[in-house]
């Protein structure tokens, strides 16, 4: 079934991409083998030293003259709208798209139309496909400089430079510089009015104690970051938290109040203002911004704020006005062009090429994929089972776009390590106990039950392709063996019961609970709980919705979890070191050893052993300068999750399979899935366009 399942996948796939190359991608032009990036006129020159950082292809100059489009050109000729010049940064300042996140060269596109999406989703479904920030990624790993023109350090690291682009402005026309970077560090960020003063990225220990970089304006266009250490790129410039330093000053000063709950920092910048907590929420209800506490005001309005209508942004496309349309959950969510866009396409073509986005919502996944069929929504994300017979149907109308995973296998189980039940804590430290959970299953029959035979069967570790791959590892503990199984948890003092499962040496019960959350779980968990309990693990499963989930993760009331929130695994320590390391109250499978970290001892268990290890060379790696040296000390860190495999997973990693419909042009291949790219915003949406 596996074999023929894919040999059709695989031939209606080739069939389709070979009708929709003919049929939709019209002449491209060639593709560079430079690892190559989009990127101003005038290229950043002093990047870190040794930091992965792109190379720009050959460019030719823009046009003496810029371009708009049509809707656009008629605002300026009513006189409602300034013209496109004096939208955009000045000549030298404007960001060039020229090629794609793999590198491969722009069709220049023609204005017009709407892109169809399926529904928004969570808070960060608008921003997927239009958040700008301040590096973006390549798909090689490489980067460039983004919102910001270009960034820079001291000889030891202490120092960071960031210059802005001249001319650059707010959707509402506002000019965009360093003000708009003080008022959000001094007034949103470190007063946590934006919810988020956790990030590592601005922040140091000295003398034991959390401190925070020291911003100043240089001038009206460049700022420095300083610190007390030296503050190296992968703690800095390429982590994954920091995306964005700016908010709005001109429209969110009246709203953040200095006199209640938020008390202003000392800063030379902006002084203490008198506003309490029920005038912000006044202000912002005069701003037609719904919000019940200060709290939530500030996350929607510094944080999360493409989701709220009016709030300016730097982003190519922005919340419409108009009642009905400007909500996420609304049945028709618009995101509109930012008419102030700074970005313009190889001849001078101000971007995005489409007029809006339009965000659907849909009753189900069903309803979506109906939808996309009969040519309502123009893109979707789709389970694999439904790829092969979407596409059939579809014919030539739509073609499929692949993004790799970065996952370490599907199926993740994890365990408490630091469970306050000195049984279970001491059987889940022993590594046979692991092994034996991981051989008991026949991943090959789960991979027909769960996948219809599409993943192979596989271990948590990195798929092929991605860094760090190993093939040992990738297979280690995968062979289907019950005898031994139960051999390996004899020898770690178990004792089989009279009612046929095992018990604890001391003769209590021994029941394994897996928690799950959200339903993701309650289809796949019954496949495993067989095979588990034919090996004598007596075994249950309990759904939470995922904030009870996470409320009994973080008060260490659990015992085992079935597809953990944050699994072992992404792109790399670069992408979010959470994941791999201990280092925060975040992943289940290092439970309170992460709190420990996070709270400087005072509260959590102490790391020890291996678990302690992981700590140990992240603490050099952060401290790195050097991107090869990074790497070996990356790649130790991932030699000892090879050797403790705390988490197991049973298959391979699925992919993120993107059905587009042909109209839809710019739309690249072989794109990579994760948090340090955005996710969607890989795609670049700016740059698509529509020919029919």
């Amino acid at each position: 079934m596996k074999k023929s399942f894919r040999k059709v996948l695989t031939l209606i796939i080739a069939m389709t991409l070979v009708v929709s190359c003919f049929a939709a991608c019209g002449k491209q032009p060639a593709a560079t083998n430079t690892p190559a990036s989009p990127t101003s006129t005038d290229a950043p020159k002093t990047t870190p030293t040794k930091t992965p950082d792109a190379t720009p292809i050959p460019t030719e100059p823009l046009k003496s003259e810029f371009s708009e489009a049509p809707e656009l050109a008629a605002e300026v000729k009513a006189g409602t709208l300034p013209k496109v010049e004096d939208r955009l940064p000045k000549k030298d300042d404007v960001f060039v798209e020229r090629v794609d996140a793999t590198g491969n060269a722009l069709s220049i596109g023609t204005y017009g139309g709407e892109i169809n999406l399926g529904p928004a989703g969570g808070s960060w479904g608008l921003s997927r496909p239009t958040l700008e920030s301040i590096i973006r990624y390549n798909t090689d790993g490489t980067y460039y400089a983004n919102a910001i023109k270009s960034f820079e350090h001291n000889a030891d690291y202490t120092v960071w430079t960031f210059h802005l682009r001249e001319g650059m402005r707010w959707s509402d026309g506002e000019v965009f510089n360093a003000d708009d970077i003080t008022f959000w560090y001094y007034c949103c960020h470190l007063t946590n009015f934006d919810g988020k003063k956790s990030w590592a990225a601005l922040k140091e220990s000295v003398n034991g104690e959390d401190a925070w970089a020291v911003l100043k304006k240089v001038d009206e266009y460049t700022v420095t970051w300083t610190f007390q250490n030296p503050k190296y790129p992968a703690d800095f410039i390429e982590n994954g938290d920091f995306k964005w330093c700016w908010a709005p000053e001109h429209y969110l000063s009246d709203l953040i109040p200095n006199a209640g709950s938020y008390p202003a920092v000392e800063n030379e910048y902006y002084k203490a203002n008198t506003i309490t907590d029920e005038q912000a929420l006044a202000n912002a209800q005069k701003k037609k911004i719904d919000a019940a506490t200060v709290k939530d005001l500030g996350k929607a309005v510094s944080y999360n704020s493409w989701n709220v209508a009016g709030i300016p942004q730097i982003n190519s496309f922005v919340l419409s006005t108009k009642e009905g349309n400007n909500n996420k959950d609304a049945d028709l969510c618009i995101m509109e062009r930012n008419k102030y866009y700074w970005k313009v396409d190889a001849e001078g073509n101000q971007l995005p090429y489409v007029n809006a986005l339009h965000f659907n919502k849909t009753s189900d996944d069903n309803q979506t994929n109906l939808m996309f069929r009969s040519g309502k929504i123009d893109i979707i994300e789709l389970a694999m089972d439904k790829i092969a017979s979407t596409l059939a149907d579809m014919g030539g109308k739509a073609y499929l776009r692949t993004f790799a995973s970065t996952n370490w296998g599907s199926y993740q189980i994890t365990f408490n390590y630091t469970s306050t039940n000195e049984n279970y804590a001491k059987l889940f430290a022993n590594k046979d106990f692991r092994q034996a959970m991981s051989i008991c299953v026949d991943r090959a029959q789960v991979s027909e039950l769960l996948s219809n035979g599409f993943l192979e069967p596989g271990q948590c570790a990195p798929s092929e392709g991605n860094f760090g791959y190993d093939a040992d590892w990738e297979k280690k503990w995968t062979e289907y063996d019950v005898v031994k199984a139960k051999t390996l948890l004899e020898g770690c003092g178990l004792k089989m019961g009279a009612d046929g499962f095992y018990d604890f040496a001391d003769g209590s019960d021994l029941v394994i609970e897996f928690l799950g959350y959200d339903g993701i779980n309650d289809t796949s968990y019954p496949v495993f709980e067989q095979y588990f309990k034919a090996a004598g693990i007596n075994c249950a499963y309990k759904n939470l919705e995922v904030s009870a989930f996470d409320i009994e993760i973080d008060n260490n009331t659990w015992t085992a979890v079935i597809g953990p929130h944050t699994s072992i695994g992404g792109l790399s320590l670069k992408s979010r070191v959470a994941p791999f390391v201990p280092i925060s109250q975040a992943a289940e499978w290092y439970g309170e050893y992460g709190t420990y970290y996070e709270k400087n001892g005072e509260a959590g268990v102490k790391p020890e052993g291996d678990m302690a290890k992981l700590v140990e060379i992240y603490e050099k790696w952060k401290n790195e300068p050097d991107s090869e040296k990074r790497d070996e000390l990356a790649l130790q860190i991932y030699a000892v999750h090879k050797e403790n495999l705390w988490s197991i997973a049973y298959l391979q990693a699925a992919g993120t399979y993107t059905l587009v419909n042909s109209r839809i042009k710019n739309y690249a291949d072989n794109l990579v899935s994760d948090d340090l790219y955005q996710y969607a915003n890989i795609v670049h949406y700016d740059i698509l366009y529509i020919a029919e």
